[in-house]
Parts: structure tokens; C-alpha cells; sequence
């Protein structure tokens, strides 16, 4: 889909700048940096672009607060698990939905999407506001906003990327933005959900997400023509090539663990850190695991462009593992706000280098965006499967949970996704120096 291919330049490292006259040409690297100045139109895609992942991966980020709520106070007769499908579901469609909407922008379709899924993103909160069995609670906000977030997720993206190509690290700055949905959505959350009520504090979360969208329903300007070249859904070939198939793996695995902690870190502060008594601090865990994923995006990018993307992920990933077996460790408050504040600094980089990788285990430029879509449903399965998984593991007896059944659950998962990031880290190292893998 030229949707993911475009997604891919989001990156400010490895893109690929060589003219081409056949889509079918061998893939190169352009390492020379081009940066000429922005236009006012190009700033307004990237505001829309900032928008747009604010109130969809940002919103998804959040979720950790909305757990832990419903776990002591609105569904507090429902298991951790059951609690863990909610929000895994909403990021399985967010992602997976891109194999749908990417056809779709190819032929024009991106202001129906953009229209029709902030609409139908609003709506599910809305519905969210007046719910109060789980019934009620996983259609609103686990399917409709996950729908809603899915249709405009990565098409405006794309959009904005279709028209900023020779802008890097302009184009970095809306990633960042999903970040900031994170630290942002679980503060206000907070304050509102014990003073205003669960329903208004639902409400105004999505009044801000509908005056932000107003914002980027007229920027986006991208024109809604037919794509001259339409991608395939899926690339059979990648089925056969190992370090491709590999990369997958690692990077389901990953994604299987790197949602846990911010899904589960305020409910494990209030019930596993002995003497812990500040429930305002264990909502903000979420919000200080997000601002510091900020940082940790932007020195991945700077040292993917020194040791390359894929060595960059790797590295992120077995720092991760480590940083997971030491959360078993965790027995003070203090430790726990440091430990949250290195995991969402160290973690930024597994969710913010594969669509950088997958240029590099890409033949030709007609499979990258196609490639893109698969390894990003991957994504979607992984986060969908890992956190209900974590959940069960969660063995509440005589009133007290045990957090180290899901805790090695998860460090084991990224531990396992390291031993994945080999063979393809051998196989670019390879290819880059002209021998074979």
C-alpha cells in the first residue's frame, strides 16, 4: 500500500531518496540530509498529523489510567484479563485496520476516512460516558474508538507524509505527538474522574478530542486523488524470506510485552508497593512513562543514524528485557517512578524503529509499504494476545495479587523477541558490507 510506504518516511533515518523509473528497483540508502524550509501549507500537515496521532495512539497510551479505574471502582467484580481486552482490542483494529483503510487512501478515500472515523471516534466516547456494565464499556470505547482511530490512524499520516517527503525530522515531530496524548489524556482523567464523575470526565476527554479534530478536518490538504499505485495487501514473497519472517516475530513479541507496564503500572503501585498511599501518583506513572518515551523517540532516531535501525531496536529491545526483570525487583516508591521513567525512555524505541526496518529486508520499493502493513498487523496481535495473557497470570489469592507471574511473563517475551532481532541484524549488516546472508 503506498499508505505505509509513505508512513515509513516518518522516520528521520534510513529513507530512500534514489530516483526510480520502475517500482520494481533495487532498494538503496540516502543518507544526505536535505532541509529546506518548511512552507505554512507543510507546518499545517504536520499540526493535523499531531492531531491525529494525539487523539488515537495517544489516547491508546492512556489506557493504563482507565484500568486501574475500572478495576477498584467501575468494574471492580472483573478480572485484570477480562479488564485487558478492552484496550487491547481498540490497539489490535487501530493497527490492523491500516491492511483496510491503506487500499482505500490509494484510491482517493481519505477525507470519508479522516470524516467518518474522528465522528465515530467521538461517538464511542460518548458512549463510554453512560456505561457502566462491560457490556457496555467494550463495544463503546474497545470497538467503536478503536474503529474510529483505525480509519484516520494511519491514512492522515500518510497524507501529511505524502506531501513532507524531503522533511525527516519535520515529519518525526508528530510522532512525538502520540506521546503527548499519553502524558496529557491520564492527568486529566485523573482530575476530573473523582471531582466531576466518571461520565463528565469521559465527556470532556471527548470534547478535547473533537475540538482537536476540528482543527485538523480543514488543514489536512492533502488531495483526494487516486493513488498511481495501489498496493497489495499482502506480499507473499515476505512469507519466505527469513529475516523478514524473523523481524516479525521479534517484533510480535515485543509488542506482546512492551503494553504491560503501561497498562497495569498504577494498579501495581496500589497494590504491590508496601506503604504506597498516593493514588494521584499512580494514575501519573502512565503520564511520566509517556513524557519520557518523548526523549527516547528522538535519541533512537539519532542513534539509528550512527549504528542503523535495526541494531538500534535490537539494542532497545534487550535493554528492555533487563529493564523488565529488574521491575520484579521493585519494592519502593521511588524505585518505581525511576523504573517507569527509564521504560518509557528505553521501550520508545522498539514502536518507533520498525517502519525504518523494513526498507532495509525489502527487495524493492514495490513491497515496503505492503511489508509496512504486515509487520504492523503483527503489531496488532501481539498487543492484542499479551496484556489479557498477563492478566490471567495475575493470581489474586486470600486478597492479594501476584504481580510475577505476568512480570516474567513479560520480560520472557522480550527476552524471546531478542533471540528474533538476530538473524535480520547479520542479515542488513551483510548486505550493507555487499556479501550475502
Amino acid at each position: 500500500m503506498a499508505l505505509h510506504q509513505e508512513a515509513t518516511n516518518l522516520l528521520p533515518v534510513y529513507r530512500h531518496t534514489g530516483k526510480y523509473t520502475d517500482i520494481e528497483a533495487p532498494v538503496e540508502q540516502d543518507l544526505t540530509p536535505q532541509t529546506p524550509p518548511l512552507t505554512s501549507k507543510q507546518w499545517l500537515q504536520i499540526l493535523s498529523a499531531f492531531v491525529v496521532f494525539l487523539n488515537t495512539w495517544g489516547l491508546l497510551l492512556a489506557f493504563g489510567a482507565f484500568q486501574t479505574y475500572y478495576q477498584e471502582t467501575l468494574l471492580k467484580n472483573h478480572t485484570p484479563s477480562s479488564l485487558a481486552w478492552i484496550s487491547t482490542v481498540s490497539a489490535f483494529i487501530l493497527l490492523f485496520s491500516g491492511l483496510v483503510t491503506g487500499p482505500l487512501f490509494d484510491y482517493g478515500f481519505l477525507r470519508p476516512l479522516l470524516f467518518f472515523g474522528s465522528l465515530l471516534e467521538i461517538f464511542g466516547l460518548m458512549m463510554l460516558s453512560v456505561s457502566t456494565e462491560y457490556y457496555q464499556v467494550f463495544p463503546s470505547q474497545g470497538i467503536c474508538v478503536g474503529l474510529g482511530g483505525g480509519m484516520i490512524f494511519i491514512p492522515s499520516i500518510a497524507a501529511a507524509a505524502f506531501s513532507l517527503q524531503e522533511f525527516r525530522r519535520a515529519k518525526f515531530i508528530s510522532i512525538i505527538s502520540s506521546a503527548t496524548g499519553g502524558v496529557i489524556y491520564p492527568i486529566v482523567f485523573r482530575r476530573l474522574v473523582f471531582s466531576a464523575g466518571f461520565p463528565w470526565s469521559i465527556r470532556c476527554i471527548a470534547f478535547i478530542v473533537f475540538a482537536t479534530f476540528l482543527l485538523s478536518w480543514p488543514i489536512l490538504m492533502y488531495p483526494p486523488n487516486k493513488s498511481p499505485i495501489v498496493r497489495n495487501w499482502i506480499d507473499i514473497s515476505a512469507l519466505t524470506d527469513m529475516a523478514f519472517v524473523s523481524t516479525v516475530f521479534g517484533t510480535v513479541l515485543s509488542a506482546m510485552a512492551y503494553y504491560l507496564p503501561m497498562l497495569y503500572l498504577p494498579l501495581f503501585a496500589e497494590t504491590a508497593i508496601e506503604g504506597f498511599h498516593n493514588i494521584d501518583l499512580a494514575f501519573y506513572l502512565v503520564s511520566i512513562a509517556n513524557g519520557t518515551s518523548v526523549i527516547g523517540r528522538l535519541l533512537a532516531g539519532l542513534v539509528a543514524t550512527k549504528i542503523g535501525p535495526i541494531e538500534t531496536c535490537s539494542l532497545a529491545v534487550i535493554t528492555s528485557a533487563l529493564l523488565l526483570y529488574c521491575w520484579l525487583a521493585l519494592k519502593s516508591t521511588g524505585g518505581l517512578i525511576v523504573w517507569a521513567a527509564f521504560w518509557g525512555l528505553i521501550s520508545s524505541a522498539i514502536v518507533a524503529m520498525p517502519g525504518a526496518i523494513v526498507p532495509l529486508l525489502s527487495p524493492s520499493l514495490g513491497v515496503i509499504g505492503t511489508r509496512t502493513g504486515m509487520l504492523w498487523a503483527g503489531v496488532g496481535v501481539g498487543m492484542l494476545i499479551g496484556s489479557p495473557i498477563a492478566g490471567a497470570l495475575v493470581d489474586e489469592t486470600s486478597g492479594k495479587i501476584h504481580w510475577w507471574h505476568a512480570q516474567l511473563f513479560a520480560a520472557l517475551c522480550m527476552t524471546f523477541s531478542s533471540f528474533f532481532f538476530v538473524y535480520p541484524t547479520i542479515y542488513v549488516r551483510r548486505k550493507k558490507a555487499g556479501g550475502s546472508a
